[in-house]
């Protein structure tokens, strides 16, 4: 991304979670053998998506909402099998050879067709990769591409093209040559951003691509037959996917419900096969067989504006951090499995001997309400203010995400004695206001795209293209080229817990939890996976079994 964050934040009441915003224990459906005697002659899918998403153009989508319509209708180099794990022939790459010093890939793909019927070649993803590269296109995503050789000297306008690490050496044949070893890139090319693009259809739509059924095409297992704006996305399957033949689900319905008692009330009535459970659903539904609960990595923040205003200060940042009581809000208002955070990298994460999180401990306390008294204080004369202005915290237009904006706002009003203006607005607003620094606090949050603390911690280096805080410290950003350039892992690691060390010390974000996600998913719904990081929900293996309703 360019400017922009993947804004978990509400904006995915994804069918799974109508508490949610970005991708732990995200548990899978465990994976049972499929048969034609089980399956139902109607295998049909009805959930609800949530919200809008922003953009199905993979080389430009930043959310979560987007990435898994992408994930179910697009398909990389790699897809992640049911357990999570990359593995030869799981994607349109049959088959690869790695050079000894982890520089050269090179892909042979598979006989694959677009969702027009014209062959999918390599030179598919040399157009891809280097279209989101490319400064023009403005892919806030970029950034997931400067493992390739030049990539990031391309995005910066100091190198061509033709200097990028990719390059089709055939229809079939991919190679790609790394600036430094990266032991994640095989999984990182199933992320959105590395999907292969056709350039022809980029070229027939141009900026409308990906925002209509018809201005698509598809690689993956399934298309999208209709969208209606702000109503329903409907996916049927891909006549013309490589691997259809293991492809159960012949369409799925997705609907862009906000309302909590609505979507309740739509499962109950049996229109939904599974739904997020909203916090105060919780206990209705704890004891039902059909209720789940799973840890994400996936962090929730206050998201400064550190450019203008208030929160230029750092006392006023970490006053409204302290300020805010984690505990209740989570057991309270969540009661969804999610616990406070004390800091940027949740758990679950890898660090050099055990888990970073483990190894870091936290930076602040939970609730310290006189704390966050004394460094108010102190902000308001460093700022030279006598009275705190207004200002404004955005957050999404979702049920959940009114009510936890406003139990933030009781905080802040009861801890520090100020008022806070909400404006709760639709996602693609939401993102907007953000890209353009239209805040001064945003309800947001990220989920780990691949399993490392660097998907957490290399959002915030200056002029990063998640870094919609426009936090800047030349000391942090030495820190993560530092992890970035170096092989040692006791190093690297060493200067990611000291990067986020600095961060928590700067405040440029506040954490504020950890989250789980609770879910009712019916019994009859098989193999619907959901993984730990990247992308969130799998349908390419989901069946219907003797649904009942």
């Amino acid at each position: 991304m360019s400017k922009r964050i993947l804004v978990l934040a509400f904006a995915v009441l994804f069918i799974v979670s109508s508490v949610l915003f970005i991708g732990c224990s995200k548990q899978s459906t465990a994976p049972t053998e499929t048969s034609s005697k089980q399956l139902t002659d109607e295998q049909v899918l009805n959930i609800n998506l949530g919200e809008e998403p922003p953009n199905l153009d993979p080389q430009k989508a930043t959310d979560v909402v987007s990435f898994d319509v992408l994930n179910a209708t697009l398909e990389g180099l790699v897809r992640l099998n049911k357990e999570g794990k990359v593995e030869k022939g799981s994607g349109l790459a049959l088959d690869w050879e790695i050079s000894p010093d982890g520089l050269r890939y090179v892909f042979h793909l598979r006989d694959a067709k677009w969702s027009d019927g014209t062959p999918i070649t390599a030179r598919d993803f040399e157009y891809a990769w280097k279209r989101a590269l490319d400064p023009a296109t403005g892919s806030q995503y970029a950034y997931m591409l400067f493992y390739l050789k030049n990539g990031e000297a391309f995005n910066a306008g100091k190198a061509k093209a033709e200097d990028v690490g990719v390059k089709a050496l055939d229809d079939k044949t991919l190679e790609v040559i790394l600036e430094r070893p990266a032991p994640q890139f095989l999984g990182l090319t199933a992320f959105a951003t590395y999907l292969p693009a056709q350039k022809a259809a980029i070229e027939k739509f141009g900026d409308k691509y990906g925002s209509s059924p018809d201005t698509m095409v598809y690689s993956g297992p399934f298309i999208v037959k209709e969208w209606n704006h702000e109503q329903n996305i409907v996916l049927e399957k891909n006549p013309y996917y490589w691997d259809k033949d293991n492809v159960k689900l012949e369409r799925i319905n997705m609907d862009m419900l906000k309302d909590e008692n609505a979507i309740v009330q739509k499962y109950e009535a049996g229109e939904y096969d599974a739904i997020g459970v909203p916090g105060q659903y919780i206990d209705k539904y704890k004891n039902d067989p059909n209720f789940h609960q799973m840890a994400e990595a996936t962090t929730f923040y206050l998201q400064f504006n550190n450019e203008t205003g208030v929160f230029t200060n750092v006392n006023m940042r970490k006053a409204f951090t302290y300020a805010i009581d984690r505990k209740s809000f989570v057991d309270n208002v969540l009661k969804n499995g999610s616990i406070p955070a004390l800091a940027l990298v949740p758990p679950g994460i890898p660090g050099e001997k055990e888990e970073f999180r483990k190894e870091g401990g936290d930076y602040f306390k939970d609730n310290d309400v006189a704390k966050a008294k004394e460094l108010f204080e102190k902000g308001m004369k460093e700022l030279g203010l006598t009275k705190f202005p207004e200002i404004k915290f955005v957050a999404g237009d979702s049920d959940a995400a009114k009510k936890h904006s406003q139990v933030l706002q009781e905080f802040w009003n009861k801890n520090l004695g100020v008022k806070v203006n909400i404006l709760n607005v639709a996602f693609k607003v939401r993102l907007d206001m953000m890209d353009k620094g239209d805040f001064d606090i945003v309800y947001a949050g990220w989920g780990a795209d691949y399993n490392d603390p660097m998907t957490f911690l290399d959002l915030w280096v200056t002029g990063g293209g998640n870094n919609s805080a426009r936090y800047s410290n030349p000391k942090y950003d030495e820190l993560i080229k530092k992890a970035n350039s170096t092989n040692d892992n006791a190093v690297r690691m060493q200067a990611m817990h000291e990067a986020e060390k600095l961060l928590m010390e700067d405040m440029p974000i506040g954490p504020l939890y950890f989250r789980g996600r609770a879910y009712l998913q019916r019994p009859y719904v098989h193999d619907w996976v959901r993984f730990p990081v990247g992308v969130s929900n799998e349908w390419k293996w989901t069946y219907i079994e003797g649904k009942n309703k």
